[in-house]
């Protein structure tokens, strides 16, 4: 049987691209009060299906399935 063995968090998956030398852009996501937070993003660069702005199940002010989405660049002047 397969099962989670690490839960990330906005917190935790953005420092672990940060030590991996990545610029990281978190684009949907939940804090720890459960504010939901979105910063917009250009479809162009790649549709993320499961997120606030494309999925038709989260629309109307309601999210129904949210995901952690977060945008990471290998940053060249760190590695």
């Amino acid at each position: 049987m397969l099962s989670h063995k690490i839960v990330y968090d906005y917190i935790s998956l953005s420092e672990m691209f940060k030590q991996a030398g990545f610029k990281v852009c978190l684009l949907e996501y939940f804090d720890e009060q459960g504010t939901f937070h979105f910063h917009d993003w250009d479809e162009r660069d790649g549709v993320i299906f499961r997120s606030k702005k494309i999925d038709p199940r989260n629309q109307n002010g309601e999210m129904v399935f949210p995901s952690l989405l977060i945008d990471a660049v290998k940053d060249e002047k760190l590695v």
